[in-house]
């Protein structure tokens, strides 16, 4: 029976390329020497699909005669992953799904985790260190940041201005298996300095003839959230032999949903402050709160097969991951430039910050003395967002049995889009006049007095003060066609030569109208100023921070803000908001303070003059990018036929030519201010922007493979890889504006402190990075396995988001233009190298050796450390002096996982740390980088400009998961995430002696969840 299937297997090969040797793996088959040698013949790409088959559920651990062990499940998975990098031809890691069908985690980013040399940030976005992201966000690859997202070894992205698909949109559920590329050959689709991750889907003809049909659900339950998120996914797939050929289908869908809480506290920086006689480093604040995230996620994957001959297969797929997100935030916050402490009540640290103290006030730069009200603003915020990407690919492999020519081919399209709506409703009210910050424990701790804690149950005493709408509706779509060959030699060290070119055109048009931050009604603008006691019904609720940081931290009580409701009615057009009270609903008199007039009847708080309109000012809004990608390439293979050991590998080079083009404008963003003692206004306006540039590139590689024996693998590599600047960063768009200060007069506008600019640049350069790898692998009997993998990367021309000055035009509402000199942050190409290096360190082992239950014991682990330089990459310290000894953003110098792993019929148990030490997050992030104040005495004043660094302190997450087999059709789990409830924490630096001080920190759900898997 086992030559039966050995037969029908080695036909299914030669009817097509896509499958390799892992599918076997998977399925639980032992393959011979005769179907080893006919995986050989077929050359590894990029699409090979590893998928389970019907069979995977069978027992496992029989002896089949000989030394052959049949294994299942996810130690099958664990042997197919490495299967495929002992077999690879450049440096691979996969993680491939196991017999249910499932990848072990349930996002791309968690899977991608634990593989040697990645890590995940837990944020937003790199540049965006306050908003945390409970599964993750970007990856890095040996801590790159240029890391090229594929399906099926084809290019996708997400129209979010980057390269990349976002990879929280992708349904892990869908895929059969993810690979890791950390080295490139010629064949490979350019982009991405650190590597390229291929997800790869499902193939009907993956499962060997056989109808299959494959289910999971699951429920899980987020601690802080406290909501339950169901998932499923079915699976249906069949072959048929017919008149014309063999013919399969496959269909794939997937929904999950997924509720988180994450709360957060945030220190202002640490401005320089003279008090007495002495320079003292004092917080400009802080800001406290909390946000809710939902969201839902549907994926649909579909495939049929058709092999008229042996020799020739067609595919055709459809791929569509759609993700709707909503959140809900809430912050408190107090920011000013201009707060002092009394050193008497105060503790300092050796360089003079602030560690603890009774009272932090505001005083008059003027007279250094005490003065005026602290006052806490505070925001709700409500966003709501969808992102859909589709692919349709139709592909071809021609591979005659028995000749030396085999031809591939594709054609392909990807749509994306995304609509992104955001609100923050703002309001103002009192901290009394001064409150208590202790800094010296894990986590700051805020105090106010008791009459203020009493204040804030009052609703007149919070004045409701401005609005700020952000809004995209970004599409984008890829259009690409590949052609490859490969003529093979029979006899002959030089084993194949392949050649293909390929050509490929991305357009996206994205429509952002920024972050239009407006005045409600403050009496100054010509609306009254209303408070929460003129809320109408509905409009204002009262928030309460339940168990804050799981109550181990001292904050203000609960406050109230706008509610939810009223910023999901106003969030994609905010003029019932900003509409004008009735006339005459404010006596004369009650201008600045109306809480006396009542509720309102209905909704409007004023300052409809000055927003802007609703919706999108065109073309002003618009920015429109493309790049045209046209390559060729050339590859030579080498080394002995079959799978005979010694040396082997291939050489190549690919050629790359690159045009993008970007057309935008730069928007003039209107404030009223004082400037000189004048109030004056800048004139909202539009100035057109675009530009154009071409690049081609020689990308050559070598690849060297030694294999003294089956067991061991010495791997040498060099090559060239680039990757593109975002569309982001190449956008013709961006702004001018102005910076200010909130004036000492009541209800007068901001005091000038400087203008701003803020763009991006369409002729940046790709960056190149020259790249050398050393491998070191041994894979023993069993699954065991170890490798030993340093590295060296050098890159040139990398993007930089920095802070610079720039000459600019600004123009005045009353008519009149100046060229100013303005604080900007664009983007410009690094002009000194950065430099990687490191070392990755990995194996995998278990108890085989033993008989019993303990020989499903296992461990898996790995570690890699980083260094690297970025002298091209500037920032400014709280004095405002230039420095360039940061790292490169997004590297780690180290990165950890380890896990305790139980194989063993019925029972499959995971417990998984994963961990990585501090790493850059920005250089030029926001709320770190104002111009501020500093006064050396009374009145006398010198502006300082500052950028500074944004690190993420060291994180480390614990995860477990159990599986039982009731039967080899059905299955059930338990997960756990994020045990040990671990805090995120960032940090400011660019302070004397290099001190590194709290920014950030961030609490987050514990969640468990329980499935079930079947499979027929």
């Amino acid at each position: 029976m086992r030559a039966i299937q050995q037969l029908v297997l080695k036909r299914q090969f030669r009817a097509q390329t896509g499958v390799s040797l892992i599918a076997l793996l998977a399925a639980g088959y032992s393959t011979g020497a005769a179907a080893q040698a006919e995986v050989q013949a077929i050359a590894p790409v990029a699409t090979q699909a590893a998928a389970p088959s019907a069979d995977v559920g069978e027992p496992a651990a029989d002896q089949t005669g000989g030394d052959t062990v049949v294994v299942t499940g996810r130690r099958a998975a664990l042997e197919a992953a490495v299967e495929r990098k002992r077999r690879s031809e450049t440096i691979v890691d996969s993680v491939v799904a196991d017999d249910a069908g499932k990848l072990p985690d349930n996002s791309i980013t968690e899977v991608l985790q634990r593989v040697s040399g990645v890590s995940i940030v837990r944020f937003a976005a790199l540049g965006d260190p306050d908003h945390f992201s409970v599964q993750g966000s970007g990856v890095q690859v040996r801590g790159l940041t240029g890391v090229a997202s594929r399906l099926n070894g084809r290019e996708i992205f997400s129209a979010n201005n980057g390269r990349a698909i976002l990879w929280s949109d992708v349904t892990p559920e869908l895929m059969a298996a993810v690979d890791v590329y950390k080295a490139s050959t010629a064949d490979l689709i350019e982009g991405g300095t650190g590597g390229q991750i291929d997800l790869r889907t499902k193939m009907p003809f993956d499962f060997n003839g056989k109808f299959h049909v494959a289910g999971t659900g699951e429920l899980s339950l987020g601690d802080m959230a406290n909501k339950a998120d169901p998932m499923g996914s079915v699976l249906v797939t069949d072959s048929f032999d017919t008149p014309i050929g063999r013919i399969g289908l496959l269909a794939d869908v997937a929904y999950s949903q997924f509720s988180s809480l994450s709360q957060f506290i945030r220190t202002e920086p640490y401005f320089k402050t003279r008090i007495g006689d002495t320079d003292r480093y004092i917080p400009g604040g802080f800001t406290y709160g909390d946000e809710a995230f939902q969201y839902r996620r549907n994926g649909i994957y579909g495939a049929a097969q058709w092999a008229p001959s042996d020799s020739l297969t067609f595919t055709g797929t459809f791929f569509q991951s759609r993700y709707k997100s909503q959140s809900s935030d809430y912050g408190a916050q107090v920011s000013s430039q201009t707060l002092a402490v009394d050193p008497a009540t105060s503790t300092f640290d050796s360089n003079g910050l602030l560690l603890k103290t009774d009272s932090l006030f505001n005083r008059d730069p003027a007279t250094f003395l005490p003065g005026g009200q602290v006052t806490s603003s505070g925001n709700k915020g409500f966003v709501e967002s969808d992102t859909r990407t589709r692919d349709y690919s139709l592909s071809f492999a021609w591979a005659p049995q028995d000749g030396p020519l085999t031809l591939k081919g594709a054609i392909q399209r990807v749509d994306s889009r995304q609509i992104y709506d955001r609100i923050d409703i703002f309001r103002e009210v009192s901290f009394g006049s001064g409150f208590g910050m202790d800094l010296t424990g894990g986590l700051p701790q805020i105090s106010v007095s008791p009459a203020t804690q009493a204040s804030f149950a009052d609703p007149s005493n919070y004045f409701w003060s401005a609005s700020m709408p952000h809004n995209e509706r970004n599409k984008g779509r890829l259009d690409t066609a590949q052609l490859d060959a490969e003529y093979k030699f029979e006899s002959s060290f030089f084993r194949s030569v392949k050649i293909g070119a390929r050509y490929a055109e991305r357009t996206e048009r994205d429509l952002q109208n920024g972050y239009n931050w407006a005045a409600l009604g403050r009496g100054w603008n010509g609306d009254p100023q209303l408070t929460y006691a003129n809320a109408a019904p509905g409009d204002v609720a009262l928030h309460a921070f339940k168990d804050f940081f799981r109550g181990e931290t001292l904050l203000p009580g609960n406050l109230l803000f706008a509610s939810e409701e009223l910023a999901d009615r106003f969030n994609v057009d905010r003029t019932g908001l900003v509409t004008p009270p009735p006339a005459g609903f404010c006596p004369a008199g009650t201008e600045f303070n109306c809480s006396a007039s009542g509720p309102l009847a209905q909704t409007g708080y004023g300052g409809l003059s000055g927003i802007r309109a609703p919706g999108f000012i065109l073309p002003g809004d618009q920015v429109d990018n493309r790049t045209q990608n046209l390559a060729g390439y050339a590859l030579v293979r080498f080394g002995p036929q079959g799978d005979a050991n010694g040396v082997s590998g291939n050489v190549g080079v690919r050629v790359v030519n690159i045009k993008n083009e970007g057309n935008g404008f730069i928007q003039q963003n209107g404030n009223t201010f004082i400037r000189d003692g004048q109030i004056v206004t800048l004139g909202t306006q539009f100035v057109a922007r675009g530009g154009k540039a071409e690049f081609t590139r020689a990308l050559p590689s070598i690849n060297v493979v030694y294999a003294p024996s089956n067991q061991i693998k010495l791997r040498a590599g060099y090559n060239i890889t680039m990757d593109l600047p975002s569309f982001n960063a190449l956008r013709a768009s961006g702004s001018v504006g102005v910076a200010t200060t909130a004036s000492a007069v009541q209800g007068q506008p901001g005091t000038f402190t400087n203008f701003t600019a803020e763009t991006g640049n369409p002729l940046l350069k790709p960056t190149i990075s020259n790249n050398f790898d050393l491998s070191f692998e041994y894979y023993g009997p069993r699954g065991v396995t170890f490798h030993i993998a340093p590295f060296y990367k050098r890159l040139t021309d990398l993007p930089i988001f920095s802070l610079t000055t720039r000459q600019v035009q600004v123009v005045f509402s009353d008519g009149r233009s100046e060229t100013v000199s303005a604080a900007a942050s664009d983007y410009i190409n690094a002009d000194e190298a950065a430099t990687v290096k490191g070392v990755e360190v990995g194996g995998r082992f278990f108890l085989d050796m033993f008989e019993g239950p303990i020989s499903g014991l296992g461990f898996e682990g790995n570690y890699t450390y980083i260094e690297s330089k970025n002298p091209g990459d500037v920032y400014r310290d709280i004095n405002g002096a230039i420095r360039n000894d940061a790292p490169l953003v997004g590297l780690s110098k180290h990165n950890a996982n380890a896990a305790l792993l139980y194989e063993r019929n019925p029972f499959s148990l995971r417990i998984a740390y994963s961990w990585r030490s501090k790493y850059l997050q920005s250089t030029n992030s926001n709320g770190t980088n104002p111009t501020y104040t500093y006064y050396s005495a009374p009145g006398v004043s010198t502006a300082t400009q500052i950028a500074l660094p944004v690190y993420s302190d060291s994180y480390g997450t614990l995860d477990a998961g159990i599986r039982f087999k009731v039967t080899k059709n059905f299955s059930f789990g338990v997960q756990g995430t994020n045990l040990t409830a671990a805090t995120a924490k960032t940090l400011m630096g660019g302070y004397p002696g290099g001190k590194l001080v709290g920014r950030s920190w961030f609490q987050s759900d514990r969640r468990i969840s329980t499935g079930i898997n079947l499979a027929f």
